[in-house]
């Protein structure tokens, strides 16, 4: 199974500003010496070598992944600004798409904003697969697309054979994967997912704000959060931001450092990135993290910013 970041952005979409792009380029430019240019392959090393912060971004689309598992068809989880991102990729695969299930983890707008851009949907030959546990979602989805919001409706225009479901049952088989899903704390509720194949497990908990009880060794939290392959999670805040906006339902890097360790993660993507946080300080969060792992004695857990165009090998 392989995972696609298309969008990690929390709230709303963060492109970079001008200012930000000239920051980046003057001190690109500062660290430029006459060895650097002497030729193209001196020009690349030298480009290689810059901070990741620097040469490059986290990214400024809101959420959405793609799960491409060894079989079957392709499965989304939310459709944030990023899906519109997939969508344009589409064109340029040797294997056109034509299946896809998306699953919801919530309908706030940062979640669902980028759907009327998701051109499979409009297309007579593709069928999407919409899934939430909360009742209502086609009626919900179609919200967003009324006037005078948005020029077209979605039962005008989507020309897609859609389907609506409401999950009800303990899972869900998508070709060979198994989607398993709870329910988070997060103000409206909210849902992580739990994907399975061949061995390998992915679990998604994003929006959530942790809490005392996620951490309990119940039977409920082992199945759904232990040993899992990699986790992406809601790591918004630093720690005092996560103190001083108690019950917003987004949680902190260090809780998520805490989180990943109690239950055993191979690998922590930290996700639903602050929109005031451009990549310096992101990278920073990051490497704040790392050390935190290092200090709590967890020295196998690998931690990572979950960066647009990202993929996660499972």
């Amino acid at each position: 199974m392989t995972v696609r970041i298309w969008g990690a952005r929390g709230s709303r979409p963060t492109p970079l500003r001008a200012e930000q792009v000239r920051s980046k380029i003057s001190a690109v430019v500062q660290r430029i010496q006459q060895r650097d240019i002497v030729s193209p392959a001196d020009r690349e090393r030298f480009l290689g070598a810059l901070p990741a912060w620097l040469f490059g971004t986290v990214g400024g689309n809101t959420a959405c992944l793609e799960i491409i598992p060894r079989q079957g068809p392709t499965i989304l989880i939310d459709a944030g600004s990023g899906i519109a991102e997939l969508s344009a990729s589409m064109g340029q695969r040797l294997k056109p798409t034509h299946e896809f299930h998306i699953f919801f983890t919530h309908f706030h707008y940062d979640h669902v904003q980028g759907l009327p851009f998701f051109g499979p949907a409009y297309n007579p030959r593709c069928s999407v697969h919409f899934y939430s546990p909360l009742p209502g979602i086609q009626a919900t989805l179609s919200s967003h697309m009324q006037h005078p919001f948005f020029p077209v409706t979605m039962e005008e225009k989507m020309g897609g054979s859609l389907f609506f479901h409401q999950l009800k049952g303990q899972e869900v088989t998508i070709g060979s994967a198994t989607v398993r899903y709870r329910e988070l704390n997060h103000p409206g509720r909210g849902w992580g997912y739990r994907i399975e194949e061949a061995g390998s497990v992915f679990v998604h908990a994003s929006d959530v704000e942790l809490q005392e009880s996620d951490f309990e060794k119940t039977a409920a939290n082992s199945a759904f959060f232990a040993n899992s392959d990699a986790l992406i999670l809601d790591t918004q805040y630093t720690l005092g931001e996560a103190i001083e906006k108690y019950n917003w339902g987004h949680s902190s890097f260090s809780l998520g450092v805490d989180f990943a360790t109690a239950w055993s993660a191979k690998r922590l993507y930290l996700f639903h990135h602050e929109p005031l946080y451009d990549d310096a300080k992101l990278h920073k969060n990051l490497q704040l993290a790392r050390w935190y792992a290092q200090r709590l004695g967890n020295l196998d857990l690998e931690v990572y910013l979950s960066e647009e165009g990202m993929e996660i090998s499972l």
